[in-house]
């Protein structure tokens, strides 16, 4: 068991500064939460495994999203302090070594969370929040990877599956003006990434080596972070993820 405590940042505290002296919004509420977590993990000579299951609730949960609208069209970051969340999951892993120039990895995690009650987002309006699930939060992830050494050269890949994401609080499709712009949720993706190592220690340089990677192999094009809108009549900023990208480094060592 653990109890938190997320004091609101210096951001928040800013950007709250046109609310009226004394108003609820000018004196944001600090987030606390009381997490619950048990497991059970199991070690062999070749062999790491384990499963857990956790619980999480969030008091005054705070969170934000960039509006490229807001501030006649320069931007802002729009805090929302969404109240009662429930956050709760399922993570498992287990690591396989055959030999010992060769292990294998997995994991998965099954994710869930509720809001507990409707959110005021203005004098008379709540937005449709309550029993509907944060907005950001996957639904599931789960990936692998492999890692090999063969002489000097050490070869890795590893892949990762993320599920679908809402888009906002609300859990609704986007509308504006009647149409509707995008889905409800973000669609899941999966990336896979390769990296190589080539020790140089057989010309007599033992802590040096060259690195190469390549990120996101199949150039997929994702969604990647965002903060979500409170309700279905606010369309987020998003991040879309990187492309295909391929680097090497040179490493010396003294």
């Amino acid at each position: 068991y653990a109890k938190g405590l997320s004091v609101p940042g210096t951001d928040s505290l800013y950007n709250s500064f046109f609310f009226a002296e004394g108003s609820q919004g000018a004196k944001p509420k600090a987030e606390t939460t009381d997490s619950f977590d048990g497991g059970l993990r199991y070690t062999s000579g070749k062999v790491q495994a384990m499963v857990a299951g956790w619980y999480t609730l969030y008091k005054n949960r705070l969170a934000s999203a960039f509006d490229p609208t807001a501030d006649n069209g320069t931007g802002a970051v729009i805090f929302r302090n969404l109240g009662t969340v429930e956050k709760y999951g399922v993570d498992g892993s287990i690591a396989y070594s055959p030999i010992r120039n060769l292990s294998v990895y997995a994991f998965g995690s099954v994710l869930e969370s509720r809001i507990v009650d409707n959110v005021q987002s203005g004098a008379n309006l709540f937005d449709q929040t309550a029993g509907k699930r944060e907005a950001g939060s996957p639904t599931y992830q789960f990936g692998g990877s492999a890692r090999g050494i063969v002489g000097p050269v050490e070869l890795g890949v590893t892949a990762k599956r993320t599920g679908p994401r809402y888009v906002n609080d609300e859990n609704l499709p986007l509308v504006v003006s009647g149409v509707q712009v995008f889905g409800a949720k973000a669609p899941a993706y999966t990336l896979v990434n390769l990296d190589a190592r080539l020790s140089l220690a057989d010309y007599g340089l033992e802590k040096t080596y060259l690195q190469f990677n390549v990120y996101n192999l199949f150039d997929t094009f994702y969604v990647g972070g965002f903060g979500g809108a409170g309700n279905a009549r606010s369309i987020p900023f998003v991040q879309i993820g990187a492309p295909r990208t391929v680097s090497g480094t040179l490493v010396v060592g003294f």
